[in-house]
């Protein structure tokens, strides 16, 4: 099986063990909010299992006052209910040629703290690339919240270097099949790779919690947004205005009555729908990958609990809003426009 092909299969088998166990809480009564499983804890609860996971450590710079420790984590040989999600360091990667998300961590944050996602994504065959930010990462001795701008270049600059031919990863890297993904300041760090500072090698983006960077510029690329109504640090008015300011094929997942961490903390409701939509937009956006386009909509829904809204996936002249479990769907035959569209 081409490793695309093997990785959407267990992308495909990732997300419906989460939307079982989301859907087993909301069945039984239980609080989806109170008691969660970590996500990759689930996923092995309910039969399924990603990959084993290597790490790795970098010490990039961009100038001598933007020192960028970077952590990789990446798919390897083995399963993750094997070595119970503990990576492997240095450890072979999967054999061919897998797509990468750069990672942006929030303020007051650095890579390990946002570890479950990041292990998360890498068990579900992604090479996952995340810098801790000079100013902005716990600890840092001088924080500065104006410094995001110049994260998103420390972002593209982390990229160009895991792309050099020296980088022991690079190989094991498809630059067509390259993605951002951020929370908080990290989501802002996100917004910027796709407006002031575009990376047109980027072919997706995904904002958790952010705040506008900036006027979308360069070729249309998907974006999905998640966000919790009731942030208290991030408005979520401010999730909406990027949202409504993207001209291009995008979705927003509300995650009713969700904090700031809501989406990316197992703690918090609408985890599960989170993770399962996130997996299906990026298998989607990087492989082409139709079904999982047409899952979209129900897997992120559940009544209460999320509302997922599109503009130019389903279609390139309609918005589609769901709050219930039921997808709406288009024919197997349409595929999403990337000509800019109307915003919704």
């Amino acid at each position: 099986m081409p490793p695309s092909r093997n990785r959407s299969a267990t992308v495909s088998l990732l997300a419906a063990a989460l939307l079982l166990l989301g859907g087993a809480f909301s069945a039984s009564g239980a609080d989806p909010a109170t008691e969660p499983l970590p996500a990759a804890a689930s996923a092995q609860a309910s039969g399924a299992s990603g990959h084993a996971i290597g790490v790795r450590h970098f010490m990039f710079a961009r100038g001598k006052d933007r020192s960028l420790p970077t952590t990789v984590w990446y798919p390897t040989r083995g399963s993750a209910r094997r070595t119970k999600g503990q990576p492997q360091g240095d450890a072979q990667p999967l054999p061919g040629k897998l797509p990468l998300i750069v990672w942006s961590h929030g303020f007051y944050s650095n890579p390990q703290m946002q570890e479950g996602m990041t292990r998360f994504l890498a068990e579900a065959g992604y090479v996952v690339v995340a810098a801790a930010y000079p100013f902005t990462k716990k600890d840092t001795p001088k924080f500065n919240k104006l410094d995001v701008p110049n994260q998103s270049l420390d972002a593209s600059f982390v990229v160009t270097q895991m792309l050099q031919p020296d980088n022991p990863l690079a190989g094991s890297i498809d630059p067509d099949r390259m993605a951002a993904i951020g929370h908080s300041g990290g989501g802002t760090t996100t917004d910027g790779l796709f407006t002031v500072h575009r990376d047109p090698r980027l072919k997706a983006g995904v904002i958790f919690a952010g705040r506008p960077a900036g006027a979308y510029r360069g070729s249309p690329v998907p974006m999905l947004f998640i966000h919790g109504d009731k942030d208290p640090v991030v408005a979520y008015e401010q999730g909406r205005t990027s949202y409504a300011a993207n001209p291009w094929p995008k979705a927003f997942l509300t995650i009713i009555g969700g904090e700031h961490g809501a989406g990316i903390n197992d703690a918090e409701r609408g985890h599960h729908q989170a993770m399962a939509t996130l997996l299906d937009f990026l298998t989607w956006a990087l492989d082409g990958d139709d079904t999982a386009r047409l899952r979209l909509a129900g897997d992120a829904t559940l009544d209460g609990v999320t509302r997922f809204e599109s503009v130019g996936i389903y279609s390139s002249a309609s918005t589609t809003t769901t709050t219930t479990t039921t997808a709406t769907t288009a024919p197997a035959t349409t595929r999403p426009s990337l000509a800019p569209v109307a915003a919704g």
